[in-house]
């Protein structure tokens, strides 16, 4: 037994020896590969890819600073519009009051006027009643007076 554990114990050793002595002869460093890869047309590609990019976003930057000051100044002329219909409504408003009191007044007045010429025309005809009532007493007038002389 003593005889195994030393061949199984020289066989490790020499498994080992062997293994070591094959790792030296395989194992080599590695030579470094240096690979070069010509990207410059890219990279110049995308810097003015880029620069083109940056350029539109600044022509749509002023683009949308000038829409937002317009915008701003329509907006207030849209308020200034819409103070300036108010203050017309008012007007408006005061102008309708004033002419429904015209148009009230007008109306009282055309009524006054109405009774005045069924006054007038009432007037009138007693007017023209007096007139040949008048002219009858004048005649009569002058009958008696004719009679008068005559006698």
């Amino acid at each position: 037994m003593n005889q195994k554990i030393a061949f199984y114990l020289l066989s490790i050793i020499a498994i080992f020896f062997i293994g070591y002595n094959y790792s030296q002869f395989n194992i080599e460093p590695l030579k470094p590969e240096i690979i070069t890869i010509n990207n410059n047309d890219a990279i110049e590609e995308y810097k003015l890819d880029n620069l083109n990019l940056q350029q539109q976003l600044e022509e749509l930057n002023n683009q949308l600073i000038l829409a937002l000051d317009e915008l701003k100044s329509t907006s207030q002329k849209l308020n200034l519009s819409a103070s300036k219909i108010q203050v017309l409504k008012k007007e408006l408003s005061s102008i309708q009051n004033a002419f429904n009191l015209s148009d009230s007044s007008l109306k009282k007045s055309y009524a006054k006027l109405l009774e005045n010429e069924k006054t007038l025309k009432v007037l009138e005809k007693a007017l023209s009643d007096a007139e040949l009532d008048i002219e009858l007493i004048k005649f009569d007038l002058e009958i008696a007076e004719a009679n008068l002389r005559a006698n």
